[in-house]
């Protein structure tokens, strides 16, 4: 819809080169623990066309893999179940 609606958007869309990353970085904001970085890869699922497993890990030592060791005792402790 938005390619009939505006010339600009239809050729910036079709000149877009849009590849995979396999791999990289993400940013995410978690109610309880707060911010986390974590580092992605991306794995193909050879048997289904088009799946993809992804696999998301804190540096050792790091704010975020302290936060998501926090998180996983949180989520031990039962706190936040209703």
């Amino acid at each position: 819809e938005l390619t009939t609606r505006s010339e600009t958007f239809a050729r910036l869309w079709s000149a877009h080169d849009v590849r995979t990353h396999g791999t990289g970085t993400k940013r995410f904001h978690h109610p309880v623990v707060g911010e986390l970085t974590l580092a992605y890869e991306e794995l193909a699922v050879t048997a289904d066309d088009g799946m993809a497993l992804l696999v998301y890990t804190a540096e050792p030592g790091s704010p975020s893999a302290e936060r998501l060791q926090m998180l996983a005792s949180w989520s031990l402790s039962g706190a936040g179940r209703s």
